[in-house]
């Protein structure tokens, strides 16, 4: 197992878990000694516990028909899952940015063009 894997496997299991839930809810439970200037492999650490996180809450949720336990324990799968994830989010976001689009034109009669005249003459 590699550094990555060991600290993805950390970073879900439940102990993590709850000191990281606990340190959200309580200030003063902390996950490092060092509260600043992070190693990279703190930083990676808290990305993949925050990553973990949201995905436990989502499960719990059920706001995904394809995420399960199995799924969060697999790193390939839940690698696959985060990009998968992240496509229906953005196309979920162009929906939502054309169907504004659309609602923000205001037609007086649909399916006619209204024109105007204007004088540049002054």
């Amino acid at each position: 197992m590699d550094i990555i894997q060991q600290i993805r496997y950390l970073a879900r299991s439940a102990h993590w878990q709850n000191i990281y839930n606990a340190s959200k809810e309580i200030g003063s439970v902390q996950l490092f000694e060092n509260t600043t200037n992070h190693s990279g492999l703190q930083s990676l650490f808290l990305y993949w516990v925050k990553v973990y996180d949201l995905l436990y809450s989502e499960l719990g949720q059920k706001e995904w028909r394809y995420l399960d336990d199995e799924v969060i324990k697999d790193d390939d799968r839940c690698d696959a899952f985060l990009y998968w994830r992240g496509l229906q989010r953005e196309n979920e976001l162009n929906r939502y940015k054309n169907n504004q689009k659309v609602n923000n034109l205001n037609f007086e009669n649909p399916g006619q063009v209204t024109t105007f005249d204007v004088d540049f003459e002054r």
